[in-house]
C-alpha cells in the first residue's frame, strides 16, 4: 500500500515539466509520505529504480529533516554507491546538514 502510494505520486511528478508549478505540490506529497514511517521509507528506497531515486533526490533534504534518522542517511549513501552517475552526494550532504 505504502509503496503504491509513493509510486503514484512519483509517476505524477515524472509527467510534469521541470518548470511546472505543480511540482511543489508533488514534492510536498512525497515529503509527507516518506516522513510518515522510517521503516516503510527505508524499505521502499532499497527497492527503488535508478529513475525513482533520481526524482526522489529532489526531496532527500526535507525527508531527512523530518525523520532525523542516521539509518536514512546511511541508506542514501548506499544508493549513491549503487547509482554513482546520479551524483547524489551533494543532496545527501545537504540532507545531513538538515538533521542538525
Amino acid at each position: 500500500m505504502f509503496n503504491e502510494k509513493v509510486r503514484a505520486v512519483l509517476g505524477a511528478r515524472a509527467l510534469l515539466d521541470d518548470n511546472d508549478p505543480r511540482i511543489t505540490q508533488k514534492w510536498t506529497e512525497l515529503i509527507d509520505l516518506l516522513s510518515e514511517d522510517e521503516g516503510l521509507t527505508l524499505g521502499f528506497l532499497k527497492e527503488c529504480s535508478k529513475t525513482e531515486i533520481s526524482f526522489l533526490s529532489e526531496v532527500f533534504e526535507d525527508v531527512a529533516y523530518n525523520l532525523q534518522s542516521k539509518k536514512y542517511i546511511e541508506l542514501l549513501y548506499q544508493l549513491d554507491r549503487r547509482y554513482p552517475d546520479l551524483e547524489l552526494k551533494r543532496h545527501i550532504q545537504i540532507a545531513e546538514d538538515y538533521m542538525g
